[in-house]
């Protein structure tokens, strides 16, 4: 039975999962020969947080590794903006959940900025230049894309979206950059108006992971009627994949044409 601290345990599997030794590690981070095996078996109960950063940096840890080792050991972690590694990992992580889908369903990163999509979200939306990083949140509430004209519930799908969205900033309260996302956000008199009328007046959420619903126009006279979902990121919670499930017979078969 391994002996230590759930900290050091937890150290000790990441570092055996990277295929590497204790003194490779150990080198790699500056630290004196023995240091790392002291932590990982308990005897360095409580190592410095700069220490820990230098033994992750050279394991080159996943996010989700460094926070859970960090938290492990008493330390609050930090919610940065992916980087584009950490990016590229969650396209590779989904990309077949996505692709799988039969119905639209995309990828987004803490500032709704859309990553990766299937077959049926360019098909559904129609924005003339569908782009990596651009803000979904933008895209739904700016004219310039013809997505918020052609919603035909909006007392009911913008006021869900910023609750969605207020919900989810409290999770990374703390971090600059919410205030940049919202900022930007502002700029935009629609996305600024029902954002008003959200302070004004206040709801909270029962669910952590409410069904949003969206009715969507088509050109031919018909709607399309989806509940949004958003699934978090199990590894790491700054990314999440939206699935629109289709809400009636018309929606579903629209889907599987």
């Amino acid at each position: 039975m391994k002996q230590g601290t759930p900290g050091g345990n937890r150290l000790r599997a990441v570092r055996e999962y990277a295929g590497r030794t204790q003194l490779d590690v150990e080198l790699d981070a500056s630290l004196g020969t023995g240091y790392l095996q002291r932590v990982e078996s308990g005897k360095v109960r409580h190592p410095e947080r700069d220490t820990l950063e230098r033994i992750l940096a050279a394991l080159g840890a996943l996010y989700s590794e460094r926070r859970d080792i960090l938290e492990l050991f008493g330390y609050v972690v930090d919610a940065p903006l992916p980087d584009e590694q950490e990016i590229q990992w969650a396209i590779g992580s989904c990309r077949g959940d996505l692709d799988s889908a039969v119905f639209p369903a995309y990828l987004l990163d803490c500032a709704h900025h859309l990553l990766a999509w299937n077959a049926l979200v360019p098909k559904l939306f129609r924005f003339r230049a569908i782009t990596e990083r651009v803000s979904m949140l933008r895209v739904m509430f700016d004219e310039q894309y013809g997505v918020m004209r052609r919603v035909a519930n909006p007392a009911v799908f913008f006021p869900a979206q910023i609750r969605a969205l207020r919900y989810e900033m409290a999770q990374f309260r703390g971090e600059t950059w919410t205030t940049r996302v919202l900022d930007d956000l502002l700029t935009c008199a629609t996305f600024a108006d029902y954002w008003s009328q959200a302070e004004s007046n206040p709801t909270k959420a029962i669910a952590a992971r409410p069904l949003s619903p969206l009715e969507l126009n088509l050109p031919d006279g018909g709607r399309l009627q989806f509940r949004l979902l958003a699934e978090p990121f199990v590894s790491d919670r700054r990314f999440r994949v939206i699935f629109y499930l289709p809400a009636d017979p018309v929606t579903m078969q629209w889907c599987l044409g």
